[in-house]
């Protein structure tokens, strides 16, 4: 069913009530046991979002209008007809008057609707949406609703327009998840034949209808990749996922409904919070505020009538996220989120810069293996480290503000068994310690300003002194050195798949490869992850073994590493080869991508890591001739950015179409960072974003259910933010 929207804004509350005239004073042939019920609707104003039309905002809320095709779902339990007591109906709208209805019909006209049964009073209860209804209680004589709300909430389209003279892009929401329930008690000896029942529906679902500003005037333009709203107070706070509600009466007394809403499926999820994805898929970009401009969204929460609260809001901060800069924060007071409403939050103007401290957001219980990690490739294989081919442009320590939290090390071992990193073959003045040593910076200072962040650094071998073996032994000596000294912050416990972020939080995790078996025949052992590396695209995955390179392994290590891809439209040498070409290093991308979901959905023991390399260089070959035109030979050429342009690209555009539960593992990029005429010529700034909106749009698993730490902010009575956070 197509459903058109229109300006959407605040709404509160919903009526459905009857279209004929009320409290008559004479009952004549009144309804008879067997005759097939009538319902009829109408639509008042100050409604809550629903899957029908919106009218123009007003000074109380918006209009709502019937499309016709609607559908609500009615239970009776005191029906003769039929066996379930619960039927179908659909609305067609009057002509002229969209917020009634000309009928209310069965869904399915072949078969019966709801009959007056013996009981001369009945109770009846409806829902909206009707498909959410799953079942019905006729023992309890209750209505009862089985629905999700889930973590994603992404709009189904965007609208431009204005909202208090303020240019605004509207994410319209899905309606889907505005739930609405009604009930009422109707004696037939009183009704009149041929009369409608009156419903009045009341909202379900508790809604923020959030509004977000753009930069003040004079302000740079800001672009938003994602709004997160994460409940942070508390054990056991769920906003997202499954639940039940009971709808029950209290005897004849219609003005005494109550909704008994109870959290279901799986506890052991991260259902604290609610992402909103601000990615236009009409125009493939995200939405850029310029100064006296903003954005409007709304989020469905499921309700909150648990008796042990487990799905209480309590305190809810929302978090913008944006290209340039840190996330802006704001904290809302629990007293000025009423339930069952629909709450509007005016957010302060969007201010740019500032690190990205992203993973403190997290929930600290997620394991470690279903985290996304967005990742440099060939870390430091920049311009002022002479790298022929460049990688990279800014420093280790602007990747990590940036909010790179995976690394790629080339390393060699020198004569006095020092391991260094390397460029073109050659070593650098910087040691391995040294450049673990500035991440280890970074995260003291995320542990001084009470934040949680930790990284992964890959090392690979490139040479030097010495066989393999030497090298792979100094590697481990060097790593032992640095993880007895708290300095360098090298994740020095037990990695397994119950690990968790907050195990590993503001620690290096390390990760060696070796290049045989022979490599590690005389190893012994260091705080490491190990995988042998063979070729640059591994279906399956390989064993990957912690601490000792020859233990049994703890976990598979599914990659692609592909890193020359060969320009078919550039090349001119027929027998130029590469690691892939294009259309197989995209087809190796999104594998993996695949498989992260294949693996969230049937492997309840989250024991594989998962490493996407969307970097790597085009490789081609061109002619050389003679001034005679002869062949003198062939020219190579290594382009990684244009590799870069279409592999970022192309990685957005899976990642925000993508729906399913799963963690990304790390993903690798060149040019990894946000910087103008660098990662922002390539969208690297856009990839970087979209790996980390990824931790918060789905439900990852975690250990125990414990939610993140608290946040203190000041908010106005009426929810309106005067300033971020800090």
């Amino acid at each position: 069913m197509k459903r058109k929207l229109f300006l959407t804004g605040m709404a509160i509350a919903i009526c459905m009530v009857s279209c004929t005239e009320e409290n008559l004073e004479v009952i004549e042939n009144p309804v008879q046991t067997g005759d097939e019920i009538i319902f009829g609707s109408s639509l008042q104003n100050e409604t809550p979002d629903t899957k029908t039309e919106y009218g123009e905002r007003t000074s109380t809320g918006i209009p709502v209008y019937w499309v016709n095709g609607d559908k609500v779902a009615i239970f009776c339990a005191q029906a003769s007809q039929p066996a379930d007591r619960l039927v179908n109906y659909v609305i067609t709208r009057q002509e002229g008057n969209p917020a009634a209805s000309a009928s209310v019909t069965k869904d399915e006209l072949e078969n019966a609707g709801l009959q007056w049964g013996n009981s001369d009073v009945h109770r009846f209860y409806a829902f909206y949406p009707a498909d959410a209804v799953k079942g019905s209680s006729e023992e309890n004589e209750t209505g009862m609703i089985t629905a999700n709300i889930p973590v994603t909430q992404r709009p189904e389209s965007w609208q431009e327009g204005e909202l208090n003279g303020v240019k605004t892009y509207f994410g319209l929401p899905n309606m889907d998840y505005a739930y609405m329930y009604a009930h009422t008690s109707v004696k037939k000896s009183e009704l009149p034949e041929g009369s409608p029942i009156n419903l009045e529906f009341k909202n379900l679902v508790t809604v923020l209808d959030i509004t977000v500003q753009g930069p003040e005037d004079g302000g740079s333009p800001i672009t938003v990749s994602n709004i997160n709203i994460n409940a942070v107070d508390g054990a056991n706070v769920i906003l997202t996922g499954d639940f039940t509600c009971n709808i029950r009466g209290a005897g004849d007394n219609t003005d005494e409904v109550t909704a008994e809403c109870t959290a279901a499926g799986n506890l052991d999820e991260v259902r604290n919070r609610i992402s909103i994805p601000c990615f236009n898929a009409e125009t493939n970009e995200f939405i850029t505020l310029n100064s006296g401009e903003q954005l409007n969204v709304k989020a469905y929460i499921i309700p909150d009538d648990d008796e042990s609260h487990i799905i209480n809001p309590r305190q809810l901060q929302i978090v913008v996220s944006i290209m340039n800069g840190a996330a802006k924060r704001k904290l809302l007071q629990t007293a000025n989120v009423v339930p069952h409403k629909v709450n509007r939050v005016i957010l302060p103007h969007l201010t740019s810069g500032g690190t990205n401290f992203w993973m403190s957001d997290l929930n600290p219980n997620i394991y470690v293996t279903e985290l996304s990690l967005p990742g440099s490739k060939m870390s430091l294989l920049t311009a002022a480290n002479g790298a022929n081919i460049v990688y990279q442009t800014q420093s280790i320590a602007q990747q990590l503000e940036d909010g790179v939290r995976a690394f790629i090390f080339q390393t060699e071992r020198m004569r006095n068994n020092e391991i260094r990193l390397t460029v073109n073959g050659n070593e650098l003045d910087l040691t391995l310690a040294d450049a673990l040593g500035q991440i280890a910076d970074f995260l003291e200072t995320c542990e001084t300003n009470e934040k949680q962040e930790t990284a992964f650094v890959l090392v690979t071998y490139n040479a030097g002194a010495g066989s393999e073996a030497q090298w792979f032994n100094a590697l481990q000596q060097t790593i032992n050195t640095c993880a007895s000294n708290s300095r360098y912050r090298i994740f020095n416990g037990t990695m397994s798949p119950s690990t968790t972020f907050g195990d590993v939080a503001n620690k290096i995790i390390v990760k060696a490869n070796y290049n045989s078996n022979g490599m590690i025949a005389s190893a012994g052992t260091a705080p490491m992850l190990h995988t042998l590396w063979e070729t640059a695209y591994v279906d399956g995955g390989v064993p990957m073994t912690w601490n000792d390179p020859k233990s049994a392994s703890v976990f598979t290590w599914l990659y692609q590493e592909v890193t020359s891809v060969l320009d078919t439209d550039r090349n001119e040498n027929e027998k130029a080869s590469a690691e892939s070409t294009e259309e197989q290093k995209h087809q190796y991308i999104q594998t993996i991508f695949e498989e992260s979901v294949n693996a969230y959905q049937n492997n309840a023991t989250h024991d594989i890591w998962f490493m996407n390399d969307l970097g790597g260089y085009y490789y081609y070959q061109t002619e050389i001739t003679g001034p005679l035109g002869g062949h003198w030979g062939w020219t190579e050429h290594e382009d990684p950015a244009g590799l870069a342009e279409e592999m970022n690209n192309f990685g957005v555009q899976l990642l925000q179409e993508r729906t399913e539960n799963a963690g990304l593992g790390l993903v690798f990029m060149n040019f990894a960072d946000k910087q103008e005429g660098s990662g922002v010529n390539y969208r690297s700034d856009w990839l970087i974003q979209t790996v980390i909106d990824n931790n918060f749009k789905f439900q990852l698993r975690t250990r125990g259910s414990e939610t993140g730490q608290s946040y203190n902010a000041f908010c106005t009575s009426d929810g309106n933010a005067i300033s971020w956070d800090e």
